[in-house]
């Protein structure tokens, strides 16, 4: 089994990545799972729940008489609500109640795990017939250097290559995200679709700060200078860096 790489960082409290992440990413979580039907009623799991945006933006559209399951393996900055259960639990080796659940919803979590296969095959037996599993993922290889100059260019690669060397080395698959449609069918769902886009990120936008947040959470794993480190938390910072995104995809698929 696989450690996550960012979930023992001592020094770098953990809410500038989740709050990055929901800045460049709720928008379009919500807007996908609007497109399923989600509604007033729907019991929903959200697996890895980190920060709890897309939990609390899920209890307020089942609410009144729906309900939202969340979990993690660090649950403290999930928020128990009437109708939110808040459960510290490792998708990994714990069980999830079977035909529970209208949607399943877990972004950024089977991408660490080398159990994900495994995983997949419990979050689509935790679903109710009919209902949905969505998964959202990183596919981390497309990211490149758009608008620097030369030798930050060759900084900001060098870290992206040194984290993508930490992920791989940690059981992450870099190229899940390319395949999650694949998964998704090869586990029998049915009305499988998906999504793919790479953005361009500019220094200083939710994107940069993703890039600036990881990197301080493995800093010491990171063979840079602390010249080179504090000059590639600046370009992160800066407008005049721009980069192209890791591939955001998505993949729906129904039980």
């Amino acid at each position: 089994m696989g450690t996550y790489l960012f979930g023992d960082a001592d020094e770098e409290p953990l809410d500038p990545k989740f709050d990055a992440l929901s800045s460049l990413l709720d928008a379009g979580t919500f807007a996908r799972v609007e497109q399923l039907g989600v509604a007033d009623g729907w019991r929903c799991l959200e697996v890895g729940g980190g920060g709890g945006s897309v939990a609390n933006w899920l209890a307020d559209v089942v609410a009144p008489s729906g309900h939202v399951t969340v979990t993690d393996i660090d649950v403290t900055r999930l928020e128990e609500r009437d109708n939110v259960t808040v459960l510290e639990h490792d998708v990994v080796s714990n069980i999830l109640p079977g035909n529970a659940f209208d949607l399943v919803h877990a972004r950024l979590v089977l991408f660490y795990l080398p159990a994900r296969e495994v995983v997949l095959r419990k979050l689509r037996d935790a679903l109710r017939p009919g209902g949905w599993l969505v998964l959202e993922e990183f596919d981390c290889l497309p990211l490149e250097v758009l608008k620097a100059a030369p030798d930050d260019a060759k900084l900001i690669m060098r870290v992206k290559n040194a984290l993508l060397t930490l992920l791989d080395q940690a059981g992450a698959e870099l190229a899940w995200g390319a395949r999650v449609e694949r998964a998704l069918l090869d586990a029998g769902l049915n009305d499988v679709s998906g999504s793919r886009e790479v953005q361009e990120w500019e220094g200083g936008s939710a994107g940069c700060r993703l890039l600036a947040a990881t990197a301080r959470l493995v800093r010491a794993k990171l063979p840079l200078t602390d010249d080179e480190f504090d000059r590639y938390l600046d370009l992160m910072a800066s407008p005049e860096t721009v980069v192209s995104s890791y591939a955001i995809c998505s993949a729906q698929g129904r039980r």
